[in-house]
């Protein structure tokens, strides 16, 4: 028999429950050598992976399967775990950055690493100003502005008053969203919002810290009748970028990539540098100052996490006007 095709919902303790193609819901088990046509082909199965399946034969525990193979990933979410590459959750097609505009306090530099993520995975980005309810606008505009003006969609959000949920459900249809932020901004409660009887667990913020407290501990798919999967993701307090050399940062924020092509100097890090196209757009605010200041203590993170500075960094730089054609 011809193994089937699905989508991997939910993945715990070694069990895995699996979307088919015809729309059911069959709980699974691996084999312990899944088949790879090449090394490109995952190890192990993680939510939104796409699998090859078989129902277990005669004898077996009846509307069960075994998964067979899993098949190579498009795109994925990781982080680094006791030094080790750990993969959330796979096949997204959007990244919704939740950030609370009051309760937890907005994390601007969280935000922007979570942006620099997707733009790493070359994922489609919506930030959601969340808890639109607790605050006046004015408040939040200002964020809004910044991140409007960098290219991405943002989103003023509220699960209370439904602010925005039929905007971001237009914007989910039909794909993989992936809800990430930090502890207690609410994307648990958003997804429900989003899709009424789902029920999500959510928890409150901490009054003696002012944090949000973590309730989701997994990652886990949700259908949708508007035909999206959604998946919601702990709370992140930080965030690391897994393995990205400090001079390919400029490249994830796109308003550095708009104008750093005017750099005096070829691989121009966007600090203490003369002639740097960046830098002169953030003195006159065309380019957000908390945004250069949230790339210069994400590239002070990926240097000190360089065991090599390697020589690009080393070599005498050379101005673009005296570079050979």
């Amino acid at each position: 028999m011809a193994p089937e095709q699905g989508t991997v919902l939910r993945s715990h303790s070694g069990s895995y429950l699996v979307l088919t193609t015809g729309g059911t819901l069959v709980p699974c088990r691996a084999r312990r050598n899944l088949r790879r046509a090449d090394p490109s082909w995952p190890e192990f199965p993680v939510p939104g992976d796409e699998v090859e399946w078989k129902p277990l034969g005669a004898g077996d525990v009846p509307g069960e399967g075994i998964i067979e193979a899993v098949r190579p990933r498009r795109s994925e979410i990781a982080r680094q775990r006791s030094g080790a590459k750990h993969v959330v959750v796979a096949n997204i097609d959007q990244l919704v950055v939740v950030m609370a505009v009051r309760e937890p306090v907005l994390d601007r530099g969280l935000l922007d690493r979570l942006l620099a993520t997707a733009e790493r995975n070359r994922l489609a980005a919506c930030v959601c100003l969340h808890k639109a309810d607790l605050a006046p606008a004015e408040e939040y505009e200002p964020a809004r502005r910044v991140y409007e003006r960098a290219g991405y969609a943002v989103l003023c959000t509220s699960a209370v008053s439904g602010a925005g949920l039929q905007e971001l459900r237009q914007r989910l249809c039909g794909s993989v969203g992936v809800f990430m932020g930090a502890s207690g901004a609410g994307k648990s409660h958003l997804i429900s919002a989003l899709q009424p009887g789902l029920k999500l667990r959510t928890g409150m913020v901490s009054q003696r810290t002012g944090l949000g407290q973590h309730t989701t501990t997994r990652v886990d798919l949700h259908r949708t009748d508007f035909g999206a999967l959604l998946a919601d993701t702990p709370g992140v307090r930080e965030f690391s970028l897994w393995r990205l050399a400090p001079e390919e940062l400029g490249n994830l924020f796109p308003e550095f990539r708009r104008v750093q092509g005017g750099c005096r100097f070829a691989g121009c890090m966007h600090v203490p540098e003369p002639g740097c196209a960046v830098k002169l757009e953030v003195e006159a605010g065309d380019i957000d100052a908390g945004r250069h200041r949230s790339y210069q203590a994400i590239l002070e993170d990926l240097r000190q996490g360089a065991s090599d500075p390697g020589p690009t960094r080393r070599q005498k730089r050379v101005p673009r006007k005296e570079r050979s054609p």
